[in-house]
């Protein structure tokens, strides 16, 4: 179902909404969804070839070409670690207008791989900083900035916890060693330096800006 809602997200446009209705059968191991009714039909076909590619795409390790969010390509992915955890290795089928669409284990292992860390340099990132608790009640500390699509892994030393405390919910700018992805993407930071930045409401405004200028 976030696979579905991602690529119907991704096809929002004017007009009716797409939305759908999850439909199953006693005794199936078949869970189906459905679309509303009204829905564009111009703007399903663009979800069902989505739906159907994306999964294709991966397979054969065009992630960057499969046109998916970071989020569904994670919902694949997920799919496909369960897929290796069953006893008899069967993949499962993702059906798009009656055509399945196989799921098998290759496809976490091509996104794991893909996604591995491949270089690192020194650098800042701005955003603002979260705090958010794991499975296991360890705190992770994340900077968030609406210039990269997911929240960047932020590791402070023991020397910055008290500063970093008194950051929470502030935007930032932090230097340190950035780590990426193949394709450019940072995906964590080594903090060495953390500076708060003052907030969009504490900036001077454009006519304060011009009598400074002016006194200058």
């Amino acid at each position: 179902m976030g696979y579905v809602a991602e690529i119907t997200d991704a096809q929002k446009g004017d007009g009716a909404d797409v939305s759908w209705t999850v439909r199953v059968r006693e005794g199936s191991a078949l869970v189906g969804v459905e679309p509303n009714v009204g829905a564009p039909q111009s703007r399903l076909a663009m979800i069902y070839n989505m739906a159907g590619y994306g999964p294709v795409a991966l397979a054969r390790g065009d992630i960057a070409g499969a046109g998916l969010s970071e989020k569904a390509i994670n919902h694949l992915k997920s799919l496909s670690d369960l897929v290796s955890k069953h006893k008899n290795g069967k993949g499962v089928n993702l059906w798009v207008k009656r055509k399945p669409i196989g799921i098998g284990v290759g496809i976490a292992k091509i996104i794991r791989e893909d996604w591995e860390t491949d270089y690192h340099d020194f650098g800042t990132i701005e955003g603002r900083l979260e705090a958010i608790q794991d499975a296991s009640g360890s705190l992770k500390i994340r900077v968030k900035d609406f210039l990269y699509p997911r929240a960047i892994n932020c590791i402070v030393p023991e020397r910055m916890i008290d500063h970093v405390l008194g950051s929470f919910r502030k935007r930032v700018e932090i230097e340190g060693r950035i780590h990426y992805r193949r394709d450019g993407t940072p995906i964590s930071i080594e903090a060495q330096v953390i500076d708060v930045l003052p907030e969009d409401s504490e900036l001077p405004t454009a006519d304060e800006v011009r009598g400074i200028m002016a006194g200058a």
